[in-house]
């Protein structure tokens, strides 16, 4: 029998196991060992993948979305595509990434801004079988929704339910035209899209920042942009 790390127990209990998904079989968890923490090949083995909070967030079988991981990342220093997984998505098109060294990259593929929290060793994170659950354990927050484009600077995920529907595995929320091709990032622009599909598009449409927080000067400092290996990579361990 499967043991589930305690801090996925913890996601569960708060958010039930993730609904409507797929099993992620043996020979693709295999495909990611050594890549993402054991806590996460348990979870996959035990619930799989699926949506949770309504599809404000979903678990997603990373080998469907490698390609994508493949465009984004080729040649980044930091986040290589060979060692980088797609662990999920939010409603809006903000990609979950892990990646064993540098943990969670936070990439919002709409407003083209990429977030890393690594330290410095001075600061080491918790280990990753702890980081990546506690983690997902706040997508509740709303820094997992999507702030519309307006005065009001209101959260999205709700308003967009009720217009166009609960979303189905597989599918986000996106704007039409998408923002960059002329969309404003407004709920009058949402609709229900494929997820790998929009993402596939929105992602070729700019370069996207990479952030890093600077915990000893507490400031966020703007990198480069992802999958450009000629730029400051980095600090170092």
């Amino acid at each position: 029998m499967t043991n589930i790390n305690a801090n996925f127990e913890y996601c569960i209990k708060k958010f039930g196991p993730p609904k409507d998904g797929e099993t992620v079989p043996t020979e693709i968890r295999e495909t990611y060992r050594g890549k993402v923490p054991q806590s996460l090949l348990d979870f996959w083995d035990v619930y799989g993948t699926g949506l949770w909070l309504d599809g404000k967030f979903q678990l997603v079988r990373p080998d469907r979305y490698q390609s994508l991981v493949d465009m984004l990342f080729e040649g980044d220093p930091d986040f290589p595509p060979g060692q980088s997984v797609l662990i999920g998505y939010t409603a809006f098109g903000t990609l979950m990434i892990w990646n064993d060294k540098n943990y969670f990259l936070r990439t919002d593929l709409v407003d083209k801004v990429a977030f890393t929290r690594h330290v410095s060793p001075k600061h080491p994170m918790l280990d990753g079988d702890r980081n990546l659950p506690t983690t997902l354990s706040n997508i509740d927050g709303d820094g997992y929704d999507y702030i519309e484009h307006t005065d009001a600077a209101k959260p999205l995920f709700a308003r967009a339910m009720k217009k166009c529907g609960k979303l189905a595995y597989g599918e986000c929320y996106g704007f039409v035209p998408a923002v960059g091709l002329g969309g404003r990032g407004v709920l009058d622009e949402v609709n229900k899209v494929r997820a790998a599909e929009h993402f596939a598009i929105i992602g070729q449409l700019e370069p996207i920042q990479l952030r890093y927080m600077d915990t000893e000067k507490r400031k966020i400092v703007v990198l480069r942009e992802i999958g450009a290996p000629q730029s400051v990579a980095l600090p170092s361990e």
